[in-house]
């Protein structure tokens, strides 16, 4: 459905109404209540101009608006606009036009009935002054207290609603218009926009005048800018520029970012088409409050969260916002309704960007375990406000969809559809009913008329399981809303490699029994589905733990060589059970190499820990296992598993940590304070266990002087993971290190895990708890630190417990505190903390 003037607030065309009453008479007194009281209009062109103010934190500017009126009704436009102070409007070239700006309603009525070309749907372009305030849309972080990297920087997030808080707008995805933005920057800055680099003028002392256009039309929310003092590391892709932006000082392993994202574009082109903008920019930001935001030819993303791409979360999120390049910025969504579309799709695709980690062999599945959703969240739900609508359901629950028509209709229709639908509406617009009528010919009407259904379902299927005399077991799929566009299939693979394949229907009751013990159980051979979808009830769980899964292992040594020839992701799901019978430590290493992907590979060493450890081992195999373990960590195992891996402490009882990293404890207690170590590394050593006195010291120093905010964030993380077994005569002191985390740093980053281990390590009394509660009252009086003021409010309210008395005081000392909106309604009620 096509809404452009009131799709997100139609009270604020009503607004108009009560602004403008002499100019809506007409429409106001209509008597449709729910006809539009200002005239439908397209944006040609949105040109801004300005700067920003660092000491007002405020954008100051300009914008040169281009529309035209395409509807019948009063001559005035309605702008979506969240705006601290609209200062004029003007015809461009000409004088002010009656205006009214109300904030409370985010409107900018302006009425156009004395310019000719509103008569005539001709262009009309508007000039508007404005100031901004910086907030959750206009992101502006100073050089904060406690950040190893001193540097400044502000940037947009407008996703879905944010765009009208820096600049008046029509604000709705499906209207796309030519966007230009020149900004004066300080010398030593940067900006980094949509579109070309157009123009840079040097201003001498005033700074610099930097100009970026695109060529092409976006819609709002697509539209950003970001300035700082960046470094670049730039490369190529063919003709393609690429791109990694990030503030001066900021470690990181760009060159291999650069590498996986060139490789991920090329593999997004095989699949669909050309990339389609002049350069792609991935620009790391701090006290950046989501994963990552897409922009068409630029990607913003957490600074701490996207440097190192051997890992797999990084290079997910990497993978997942160069997708929407194609998806939700070449075609856009066509309302809010359908975000599903490019969401789901660019979680289907980031995957594909991996694939040359999760499916070595080239087996073909297509990542279906790789995908979540909660029962409940439904993949395309109109009742929910566009800001509400970002649950499970438009991301792997709408990929789960996409990924079961791409196993009916093949990899060939999959994709050529898919390029289709790009060419077809390139540089515009798509709802959920074109886009499942694009595929309608290749899945047929009974399938199509799954798919619709699919998108509309909120409860998720289920498996029930109980045992079976044959020491297999009986299964019963459940599918009580139509969630399932494609069958579960499930395979026998026997020892010669004849397959044996079953499909499970909704309702039957079927057996899964093997035929000989070297027989191997592959649950959905395609991974078309995500196994815990159907396994969100505790007792299914629990039988299928009990009586399907041990089925997916080989259980005799004769098995192991057909579970290797099987795709990386079956090959996971059976080793996060423990290792295959047979495979012991002198066959372990080739065992490894045989397997599929990097997250089995990864799971497979935390599973040798665990079998090297077991209480009745025999000594001599200990050793063995011993021998091998140590030498296979002297090598550093692959790291795009790490993520997949709880930890590696159960390989304590077979080898020392402290001895097989004993350097790389010391440059822990030294602090890293040039990054002596990488991120990769460090997330590797986070997954191994100290003594908790040494562990306190060595990931202590990190995060108060590492020279990474990541490795900051990802010490304090660890540490948290210890205060279950710290015992009771040591907890002071790690109360008094997070204490102290909280007087050293303004840095959102780190302060919201701190916040975390603060309420976790809390003493019983708020007397106990006095130096925390000290930090907390510093970090809420601290501008810089607002992002956090909500949150340490409660964890405050956490600290002082039933201590009234101590809560009241608490609240008295932060008399006249600049604090956050949401952290005074907690202060005055923190029972809404949960």
């Amino acid at each position: 459905m096509h809404r452009t003037v009131h799709h997100r607030r139609p009270g604020a065309l009503r607004v108009a109404c009560l602004l403008l009453p002499g100019l809506l008479a007409t429409a106001c007194s209509g008597e449709d209540p729910g006809a539009p009281f200002g005239s439908e209009f397209d944006v040609a062109r949105y040109d801004l101009r300005g700067e920003f103010d660092w000491e007002r934190e405020r954008l100051v500017a300009t914008l040169d608006l281009t529309l035209s009126i395409t509807g019948e009704g009063p001559r005035t436009v309605v702008l979506d606009s969240a705006v601290a102070e609209v200062k004029g409007v003007r015809q461009r070239g000409g004088g002010a036009l009656p205006h009214t700006f109300h904030r409370a309603h985010e409107a900018l009525a302006i009425d156009l009935s004395g310019v000719p070309e509103a008569a005539d749907g001709g262009a009309i372009a508007v000039e508007i002054d404005y100031e901004a305030l910086a907030g959750d849309a206009l992101r502006a972080v100073p050089a904060r207290k406690g950040d190893p990297v001193a540097v400044r920087a502000v940037y947009t997030i407008s996703e879905p609603l944010g765009a009208s808080r820096w600049m008046p707008c029509h604000n709705t995805p499906s209207d796309r218009a030519i966007f230009s933005i020149a900004m004066r920057v300080d010398g030593g800055e940067a900006m980094i926009a949509n579109g070309d680099l157009v123009g840079e003028e040097d201003l001498g002392a005033s700074g610099r005048l930097i100009r970026y256009e695109t060529a092409y039309p976006l819609p709002t929310y697509l539209m950003a800018f970001a300035i700082g003092d960046f470094e670049v590391e730039r490369g190529a892709k063919g003709d393609l520029p690429i791109a990694v932006w990030r503030r001066r000082g900021l470690p990181g392993d760009y060159g291999k970012v650069l590498g996986e994202i060139e490789r991920a574009i090329g593999r997004f082109e095989e699949l669909l088409v050309p990339y389609p903008f002049e350069k792609y920019a991935l620009v790391l930001l701090p006290d950046f409050s989501v994963g990552g935001v897409e922009h068409a030819s630029i990607s913003f993303q957490r600074e701490e969260r996207s440097t190192q791409p051997a890992l797999a979360s990084d290079l997910l999120l990497t993978t997942h916002e160069l997708a929407h390049q194609w998806f939700g910025d070449l075609v856009t969504v066509e309302s809010w309704d359908d975000l599903w579309i490019k969401e789901g799709m660019a979680t289907l695709l980031e995957n594909e960007g991996a694939r040359a980690y999760t499916d070595e062999s080239g087996a073909g599945t297509l990542n279906g375990d790789e995908l979540a959703a909660a029962d409940g969240d439904a993949v395309r739900d109109v009742s929910l406000d566009p800001g509400e609508k970002y649950t499970s359901g438009p991301y792997g629950r709408a990929a789960w969809v996409l990924t079961q028509i791409r196993s009916l209709v093949g990899e060939d229709a999959f994709w050529s559809t898919l390029r289709g639908v790009l060419e077809e509406h390139r540089f515009g617009s798509l709802g959920t009913d074109a886009f499942l009528d694009a595929f309608a010919p290749a899945l047929g009407p009974d399938a199509t008329a799954r798919a619709r259904r699919a998108v509309v379902a909120r409860a998720l299927p289920s498996l029930e399981v109980d045992p079976a005399p044959s020491g297999g077991a009986f299964v019963t799929l459940r599918d009580p809303e139509g969630a399932l566009v494609a069958p579960l299939d499930v395979a026998w693979v026997a020892a010669d490699g004849a397959t044996r394949a079953m499909t499970l229907a909704p309702g039957e009751r079927v057996e899964l029994a093997p035929g000989a013990p070297s027989d191997l159980l592959v649950v959905d051979p395609q991974d078309r589905h995500p196994e815990a979808l159907f396994l969100s009830a505790v007792d299914d769980l629990e039988g299928y733990l009990a009586h399907v899964a041990p089925l997916r292992a080989p259980r005799v040594p004769e098995a192991i060589p057909r579970f290797l020839e099987l795709g990386g992701a079956h090959q996971l799901a059976a080793l996060k059970d423990g290792l295959p019978e047979g495979v012991g430590p002198e066959r372990f290493e080739a065992f490894v190499e045989g397997l599929d992907a990097g997250a089995a590979r990864g799971v497979a060493v935390a599973e040798a820990c665990e079998a090297a450890g077991a209480d009745d081992l025999d000594p001599a195999l200990r050793d063995a296992w011993a021998s091998v373990l140590a030498g296979l960590f002297a090598e550093a195992p692959p790291s795009y598993g790490l993520d997949y891996v709880g930890s590696y402490a159960a390989c304590g009882a077979v080898v020392s940590p402290e001895d097989l990293f004993a350097d790389e404890w010391a440059a822990l207690e030294a602090g890293l304070p040039s990054g002596e170590l990488s991120g990769e590394r460090l997330h590797l050593l986070s997954k191994f266990r100290l003594p908790a006195a040494r562990a306190l010291r060595a990931w202590g120093q990190v995060a108060l002087t590492s020279g990474s905010v990541r490795a900051r964030l990802l010490a304090i993380e660890h540490l948290t993971t210890y205060l279950g077994g710290v015992a009771p005569a040591e907890l002071p002191a790690w109360r008094a290190f997070f204490a102290r985390v909280l007087d050293e740093t303004d840095v959102s980053e780190i302060l919201r895990a701190d916040l975390h281990a603060v309420v976790a390590s809390a003493a019983p009394t708020a007397a106990e708890n006095a130096g925390a509660l000290k930090g907390l009252l510093r970090v809420l009086r601290a501008r810089e630190t607002r992002a956090v003021h909500a949150a340490a409010v409660c964890a405050a309210f956490e600290l002082t417990g039933d201590d009234k008395g101590a809560w009241g005081r608490f609240t008295a000392a932060l008399e006249g505190a600049a604090l956050s909106d949401r952290a005074a309604a907690l202060l005055r009620a923190p029972a809404a903390c949960g």
